[in-house]
């Protein structure tokens, strides 16, 4: 078993010596995982909620609106090709280097690892884990989050071992979170507060706070992967 303020506490040890580093760690992750979906979505929004109000002439040719929405089509599936082949890989990589982090100093390149061992493997096994939970989500939502903290070892298990196969990166998951996914959930709820006060200055705080949480959650992988 875990204690959550015992994980908190070692992460916090971990910033104390290389904070900076996981900083830049988190700031790469988030640029190159959800920036770029982040401005699909609000190119989406804009079209679903503007362009069938708009009234200016240039809107009631149907050749504009035609292109308008190809554009919009291609950008999003662009989108969904981006986070299957970077950055789900992206986010192996930066759960490798909070892991190899609670040993040593790693280097920042280690957030690229994804791409060098058994990258195809890697890319099918995140996409079903995306896949499955959707699908559960669009089901049910409650069902759906219990899911997602089922499938939440999965990043961590590929960042040590791309070879494994997809029964066994789930299988693995499932028997890691099984009976924690309350604590994984109230661990989450947790840093809330931080979260707060990030947003409070002006959002930039919050990029300053990731670090703390994506420590504390590798500490957890490696306390669950032992008692597989």
């Amino acid at each position: 078993m875990w204690n959550r303020q015992q994980v908190k506490e070692q992460a916090k040890l971990i910033m104390k010596r290389n904070y900076w580093k996981m900083f830049v760690i988190t700031l790469l992750a988030g640029t190159l995982t959800g920036e770029k979906t982040t401005i699909i979505e609000r190119v989406q929004n804009f079209a679903s909620n503007n362009l069938s109000y708009d009234t200016s002439p240039i809107f009631y040719s149907s050749n504009f609106q035609y292109i308008f929405y190809s554009f919009i089509s291609v950008a999003s599936i662009l989108g969904i090709l981006y986070t299957i082949f970077i950055g789900n890989i992206i986010v192996v990589g930066k759960s490798r280097y909070f892991i190899k982090n609670h040993y040593e100093n790693p280097e920042l390149n280690e957030i690229f690892s994804g791409f060098k061992d058994n990258y195809l493997n890697v890319v099918k096994i995140m996409f079903l884990m995306d896949l499955k939970t959707l699908l559960w989500l669009f089901l049910f939502i409650v069902p759906g989050i219990i899911k997602a903290y089922e499938y939440s070892m999965i990043p961590y298990l590929l960042a040590e071992n791309p070879n494994l196969s997809t029964s066994q990166v789930f299988s693995l998951s499932k028997q890691m979170t099984t009976g924690q996914k309350m604590d994984l959930f109230v661990l989450d709820l947790s840093f809330l507060g931080w979260i707060i006060l990030g947003a409070l200055c002006c959002g930039i705080g919050l990029l300053f706070v990731q670090p703390y949480p994506e420590a504390t959650k590798a500490e957890v992988y490696l306390i669950l992967k032992q008692q597989v």
